[in-house]
């Protein structure tokens, strides 16, 4: 499709990462365009709000590759790279669970917690390595399969991954290794990327985001909380000439004769546009906001059959002194079980009940610390704590009430982190009712087209659709990755496709990183753990 429009106008639906990165990379190319959110603050899921001189994200996040990947190509493709400051911590993260002896654990416990912290420096990745193989007791002979098995998914050439995007990451796991704590370790990280079972999640697009993690070592948070991701794409595209509405909704997206036309606002308001982007997911923009009387009908039926991914219950928390030193802690804890005992079989019951709509018997929890990559995040002396747990999405009957998932994380958290609730300011709480309202998108998914064989790769949802000038972008279409890289990389590929299509140069590929240090590194981390369980076992 030849778009030829010798004046074109464009309207980007939602400002959250996709439609921020596209509205900036539109302004960039020269291209009028108007960027549309039907909230009061900008940012979607990266929005924020402030509170007793807390600045706090309305979703929980931690950023993968931060500068290094989509986020600051975005920057790069506009000449503003270093425009968002991400920082690091010395641990960017750290894997918790009650103590099972007071003496024992990895690295010592205490205040009864066992705790395995993961470094932001690749020459430490070996000891974490040794703390893992030591949490997950493993002998000689499971320590050098589960070796091998992280050596060659960060070796795998690029069309070896491609072949695996039809393939679960249960699959491609069950020839090296069948010790079912380490399968459940690896489920519940991966579930983390994509708020999914593991049996759920194409391979291919787990290896491909995981080599690019560890390549580009990475994994941080900007100053100034998430939000400043958004808000600075949405300055620059300003000082470029674009024009941003907030409290603006869209009832529609005008189509005559198969092509866009423009949208009509929640007050009546038409605005022309001969291209419009929906950063909404595809089953949102075919179905409500532009109809299914205007698609073919195989394109109506791909559209109702999307599967999304799950959803978290949220808090934040205000605490009045600081009680965590790392970057973000996750963990999975139950009455019996943790996520270091954890086998195969209690995951898939874990989700089993997520998808009966009861609360399981281990609840999985994601809480990034904000203030301790930003301390002006929080009053001085202060900690803000940003907490998430997998629950299900809107369509679900739920056989346990919405604030019992709520109470149930807390709960949860506050087992790992001692002090938690006598140190609290406030809690503010996020019900999933609030997700899918505030995002926009039916069911409320955290990832619209979820990463499932079938949907992605080849396979995923094109950025371009068949009715001319309407677009996609976000977490719903195109691209790979994680979360918000995947959206704002979304943005970039729908934005190239609209400039081939009105016959414009489109912006030369990112040049691929040196990966040599870095694949050096993850040999010594993936075979560190040999030598350790060698000499646990004869001395």
């Amino acid at each position: 499709m030849t778009l030829r429009e010798s004046n074109p106008r464009v309207i980007v639906i939602g400002s959250g990462m996709g439609g921020t990165a596209a509205t900036l990379a539109l302004a960039h190319a020269g291209i009028p365009v108007t960027l549309l959110e039907k909230n009061r603050r900008l940012g979607g899921s990266c929005a924020g709000y402030e509170k007793q001189g807390f600045s706090i994200d309305v979703g929980t996040h931690m950023f993968c590759r931060g500068a290094r990947g989509p986020l600051g190509d975005v920057l790069r493709r506009v000449g503003r790279d270093g425009a968002i400051d991400f920082r690091r911590t010395h641990d960017i993260a750290e894997l918790r669970f009650p103590a099972r002896n007071q003496t024992g654990g990895t690295r010592g416990a205490r205040d009864s917690i066992t705790r395995v912290p993961v470094p932001s420096q690749l020459h430490r990745m070996p000891r974490f390595a040794l703390d893992l193989v030591r949490a997950l007791e493993l002998s000689p002979r499971e320590a050098l399969r589960v070796s091998r098995m992280f050596t060659h998914i960060l070796t795998m050439p690029e069309d070896e991954v491609t072949a695996l995007d039809d393939v679960t990451v249960e699959e491609m796991l069950a020839p090296f290794t069948d010790h079912a704590p380490t399968i459940a370790l690896f489920g519940f990280l991966l579930g983390l990327y994509f708020i999914l079972p593991y049996w759920e999640v194409s391979a291919g697009e787990a290896i491909w985001s995981f080599q690019r993690m560890f390549r580009d070592n990475s994994l941080s948070y900007p100053r100034g909380g998430s939000r400043a991701i958004p808000t600075t794409y949405v300055r620059l595209a300003e000082e470029m000439g674009a024009e941003v509405r907030s409290g603006t909704g869209v009832k529609r997206i005008l189509v005559r004769e198969g092509r866009v036309r423009g949208v009509e606002l929640t007050d009546g308001t038409v605005l022309p546009a001969s291209i419009v982007i929906s950063t909404s997911s595809v089953r949102t923009t075919v179905k409500h906001l532009v109809g299914e009387e205007h698609f073919p009908e195989e394109y109506v039926e791909r559209a109702r059959n999307i599967k999304g991914s799950y959803i978290a219950v949220q808090a934040k928390i205000g605490l009045k002194k600081k009680l965590v030193d790392v970057g973000c802690v996750v963990g999975g804890v139950g009455e019996k079980l943790d996520l270091f005992n954890l086998g195969t079989g209690d995951l898939k019951a874990m989700f089993s009940a997520v998808e009966r709509g009861c609360i399981p018997d281990v609840v999985p929890f994601y809480c990034p610390v904000p203030s301790n990559f930003d301390a002006s995040l929080a009053p001085p002396g202060h900690q803000l704590l940003t907490v998430c747990a997998v629950a299900p999405t809107s369509n679900v009957v739920l056989g346990d009430p919405g604030p019992a998932w709520e109470e149930s994380m807390l709960r949860t958290l506050a087992r790992v982190v001692p002090g938690l609730m006598e140190n609290a300011l406030f809690v503010d709480r996020f019900s999933v009712e609030f997700i899918e309202r505030w995002i926009g998108k039916e069911f409320g998914p955290a990832v619209s087209t979820g990463q499932t064989p079938g949907q992605v790769g080849r396979s995923r949802p094109k950025v371009y659709t068949p009715i001319a000038g309407l677009y996609l972008a976000g977490c719903g279409a195109g691209a790979r990755g994680v979360g918000t890289e995947l959206a704002a990389a979304s943005g970039l590929e729908c934005v190239d496709r609209i400039l081939a299509d009105l016959g414009r140069p489109v912006p030369a590929p990112a040049p691929a990183r040196p990966e040599h240090a870095v694949l050096d590194y993850a040999r010594r981390a993936a075979y560190a753990p040999i030598s350790w369980a060698t000499r646990a076992r004869t001395g």
